[in-house]
């Protein structure tokens, strides 16, 4: 028979060391899993579009790994809700890495199909780097959960913005050993993620879901059945995709092609890689900024908030002259801050419309939802910059985010009387 803990609820379960070493080892898996990604994500249209020899489907590319990150959203938050975080993060890494090298060799072997598939469980990576943030919120009490997970989130700065300034000197290192300069980056990338592995491998210990038992008083399993269709009639379960979706297909379908506009305007691969950096800074650097208006001004005001600045990146990214290096990462600055409120701030309104029991299983629906609905979203990027031109898809991307905002707008009244 197990021995109840009779010490009081706010004690530790571990000592502080040993949270602070979780901790840690969390923000180092974060940051190593958001390098290993953007050293590999940032070539992908191009990589596509040397395979096919058209701009026409450079969007199968991205849809692919967010088809992945979909995926392993379900696949990892199931085996994460019942049983233990740490063999999940380390299993989501793993696929991920075997997916870099996959794309490598296929990328090689010219063998598109094959390419997809390695795309597809590349995205797994992506996909445990983003659970880190939940595994963190169990290391700590309730009232500690925000800046645990804030610390996390910022941790993946460092990996995602240097990510890209890596990936041209990944591909030219790869070239020494046969592999193609636009493939071979993702073979690094692996590499990077097996490292990830490693350190949650060696450093979170105990496993966060056993402190999280012990902390919280949670049952082993929970065999409750969530209803999500009831769940999502709830209007702001609504709102909350609402801003998590559109933000993402915004975002997404102007930056997944912007690499390959840039090099028809006769970029170098470091010269891309500095305009993807400036645009990954912007999505993630400003969370701190983001969560503390999202607690003081409040979750609906932030998400109009994005929507504007979201429609201010699309507006200059379509009116800024390609030539101009600085003018364009400005643009894909704007557009990822503009990301970064939405997603915030959706990202709580997602846990505001939801118990306790509710919530992993709706975060997975959330994540898996915005997921594919940007996978769709590179798709169609690819089809409309064949068949228009980088502003046109920028001004599409501004008239979608405004709508956004217009219909949080007029969602309000709904919200109050809910």
């Amino acid at each position: 028979m197990a021995v109840l803990d009779t010490s009081p609820v706010d004690a530790p379960p571990v000592a502080r060391s040993t949270e602070y070493r979780i901790l840690g080892g969390l923000m180092g898996s974060s940051a190593l899993g958001g390098l290993g990604q953007l050293i590999g994500l940032t070539g992908t249209p191009l990589l596509i579009q040397e395979l096919l020899g058209s701009k026409t489907w450079i969007g199968t590319g991205s849809f692919a790994m967010m088809g992945g990150t979909a995926l392993g959203a379900v696949v990892l938050t199931k085996r994460i809700g019942r049983t233990l975080r740490r063999p999940t993060l380390i299993g989501g890494y793993l696929v991920g890495a075997v997916g870099g090298v996959v794309v490598g060799l296929a990328a090689r072997w010219q063998w598109y199909a094959l390419v997809l598939v390695g795309l597809l469980l590349f995205g797994f990576g992506n996909t445990a780097s983003q659970q880190s943030r939940f595994a963190a919120a169990d290391v700590v009490s309730d009232a500690r959960r925000g800046r645990a997970v804030s610390i996390v989130v910022w941790a993946s700065t460092i990996g995602v913005v240097f990510g890209p300034k890596l990936w041209g000197p990944s591909g030219r290192m790869m070239a020494h050993v046969g592999l193609p300069e636009l493939g071979g980056p993702f073979v690094v990338g692996g590499g990077v993620y097996v490292v990830a592995a490693v350190a949650c491998w060696l450093v979170i210990r105990p496993d966060p879901r056993d402190i999280s038992r012990q902390l919280r008083d949670e049952p082993v399993t929970s065999n409750a059945k969530v209803d999500v269709r009831a769940c999502l009639q709830r209007p702001t379960l609504q709102l909350a995709f609402a801003a998590l979706v559109i933000g993402q297909v915004v975002m997404v379908a102007v930056m997944s092609v912007t690499s390959v506009h840039l090099r028809d305007h006769g970029y170098s691969a470091d010269g891309i890689g500095t305009v993807i950096s400036a645009h990954v800074l912007g999505m993630y650097a400003p969370s701190p900024i983001s969560g503390w208006l999202v607690d003081r001004v409040g979750r609906l005001p932030v998400v109009v908030g994005g929507c504007v600045v979201l429609v201010a990146g699309c507006v200059t990214a379509a009116l800024s002259h390609p030539g101009n290096h600085l003018a364009m990462i400005v643009a894909l600055f704007i557009l990822g801050a503009g990301w970064n409120a939405n997603f915030v701030a959706g990202s709580t309104l997602v846990t505001d419309a939801v118990t306790a029991a509710e919530r992993s299983r709706i975060q997975a629906v959330a994540d898996t939802t915005t997921f594919l609905a940007s996978g769709v979203a590179a798709l169609l990027a690819g089809f409309a910059l064949e068949w228009s031109n980088y502003a046109t898809m920028g001004i599409i991307g501004a008239c979608i985010a405004a709508l956004c905002g217009v219909l949080v707008l007029a969602y309000r009244p709904r919200l109050r009387s809910a």
